[in-house]
Order: C-alpha cells, then sequence, then structure tokens
C-alpha cells in the first residue's frame, strides 16, 4: 500500500527521510471527518481491529513531540534533555533557565531524534554551554543563477556562505559527557546541531543516520492541493563533508526494533546511558 499510495507522493531527500514521511508521518492521511480501520497483529500473533480518528498533522505533532525542551534526571545521575524543535527560541531558553540543575549532572544526553528543524542558531545557543572555545557552525553554498549567462553557454555560478563561528556562553559551562541521539526524523536545524557537535569533539551521536534535509526549502503549491519542497542550497560539516542527501550517520548505529517497542524498550537511550556511564569512569 505505502509503495502504491504514499510513498510516490513524498518529497525525500534520503530513503531514510522518504520511510520516516511515508510510514511516520503520511500513512494515514486523508479526510479527517473519515476514520481509518486498521487491522493490527499483537506480540503473541493475533489480529485485533481498531478504529483510528485522524488528527490534524500540526495539532498531532504538536502533542506527539511535547515542550520544546524536556529536561529529566536518570539513574546514575545522568540528565536527560530532549530538544524537541528549534522554532522559536524556547529550546534554548528553557536549557538555560534548567542549566543550574542540569549542571549536577555527571552526564548529559541530548536527543534530537523528533527535532523537525528551525533556527539553528537556537542549537548553537545550547551547544556554546558545552565548551569554553569557539566552534563552528555548518558550510553552506548556493547558486547564483543569471539567465543571460546561460543563453551565452556560461557555466552556473556558485556562492559560498562561510560557517557560522560561535562563541562560548561565558556564564554556563558543562564538560563532563555528552551523547546525542539521533533518528531518521531528526532534520534541518538539528541536523546542524549534530554536525557542530562533531566537529566540537565532546562526545559521540547514538542512534540513525538523520533526514538528509538541510539546505532550505522552497515551498510551492502544486495543482489540486499538493505541494513540493526543493533543497536551495547545499550544507555541508565546517570540514567539507557533505549530509544533505545522505544524512548525519551516528558514530554508533542504534536501531529500536518492534520488539523493543512492544516491550516499552528504548534500546537508543540505554545504548547511550551506557556510553556516558563508561566514560564517566574511564
Amino acid at each position: 500500500y505505502v509503495e502504491r499510495r504514499v510513498a510516490p507522493y513524498q518529497s525525500a531527500s534520503t530513503p531514510q527521510d522518504l520511510e520516516a514521511r511515508a510510514y511516520g508521518w503520511a500513512l494515514l492521511e486523508g479526510a479527517k471527518s473519515k476514520p481509518v480501520e486498521l487491522t493490527l497483529r499483537n506480540a503473541s500473533g493475533a489480529s485485533v481491529s481498531r478504529t483510528v480518528t485522524r488528527r490534524a498533522s500540526r495539532e498531532y505533532w504538536d502533542a506527539f513531540r511535547g515542550e520544546p525542551m524536556v529536561f529529566r534526571m536518570l539513574p546514575g545521575n545522568i540528565a536527560y534533555v530532549a530538544l524537541n524543535t528549534f522554532n522559536d527560541n524556547r529550546a534554548a531558553e528553557m536549557f538555560e533557565a534548567a542549566f543550574p540543575e542540569i549542571a549536577k549532572a555527571d552526564a548529559i544526553v541530548f536527543d534530537v531524534r523528533e527535532n523537525g528543524g528551525g533556527n539553528s542558531g537556537v542549537g548553537y545557543r545550547v551547544l556554546a554551554c558545552l565548551s569554553d572555545a569557539k566552534f563552528l557552525g555548518s558550510r553552506w553554498a548556493t547558486r547564483e543563477y543569471r539567465p543571460t549567462y546561460r543563453a551565452w553557454g556560461r557555466r552556473e555560478g556558485r556562492f559560498e556562505g562561510s560557517p557560522d563561528s560561535v562563541a562560548p556562553n561565558t556564564k554556563l559551562l558543562f564538560t563532563k559527557p555528552v551523547v546525542v541521539l539521533a533518528s531518521a526524523r531528526t532534520y534541518s536545524a538539528a541536523e546542524d546541531f549534530l554536525v557542530a557537535f562533531r566537529g566540537m569533539k565532546r562526545g559521540l551521536i547514538i542512534g540513525e543516520p538523520t533526514g538528509g534535509s538541510t539546505g532550505q526549502p522552497l515551498m510551492f503549491p502544486l495543482p489540486g492541493g499538493g505541494g513540493a519542497r526543493i533543497c536551495t542550497k547545499a550544507d555541508s560539516g565546517p570540514d567539507g563533508t557533505e549530509f544533505v542527501g545522505v544524512g548525519v550517520v551516528p558514530n554508533r548505529v542504534v536501531r529500536r526494533t518492534v520488539k523493543d517497542v512492544r516491550a516499552g524498550r528504548d534500546a537508543v537511550l540505554e545504548a547511550a546511558v551506557a556510553t556516558v556511564a563508561k566514560t564517566g569512569h574511564e
């Protein structure tokens, strides 16, 4: 059903991005007034029927992601900090407000698995609390198109943007172990967060390759009520490593399985906790 009716109509940058969109967001799309009849198979192999009421996408995802920043302490004195969106400054503001408590932890696990992006500067504000040195953000480039040059047969130009140089936060500093969790649902400014974090050499990225979709999409409508997006800039790491169309590849790839979900187990978070616990004792 997905291959025939869903996937061909999704704008996606990578195979993992297409999978996340087709199965995670678009699978049950349709008229809000028409419920979806599902046949599900449980752990014992029995089939059960369920009726699901559709909700508006924005309403659903706002409820699913929750607050822009979520903080709680895990066993072993490890701080769990979910950065769920960079759409506005709230994630950074909430992190800075909670920093006195977070700083008491022996390690931090940041989670950007459900972060669809926003403004890269929001994530950089968080990263500025992890080092006392300046760090670089993503490098980018875009086309410089002059129609007359094309008519003359000239090669299309290319504008190269310099990576952002971010100064450290002079009042807030956390120097203990850090790990970041990523997934195929990590996009755009959240990928910039990962690229900058990797360049800082502050810890490992654990989880799945990201969506590989940062690149300032140009959005436009299509006939019949549809829409599409086209990437308008090529982003790369400060060292030139490209991740648009590829994704930011974690240092350790860990995926949740159906068995994990049924057991209520987060194998990715468990791997991160084990990593920072080991690092803290070395």
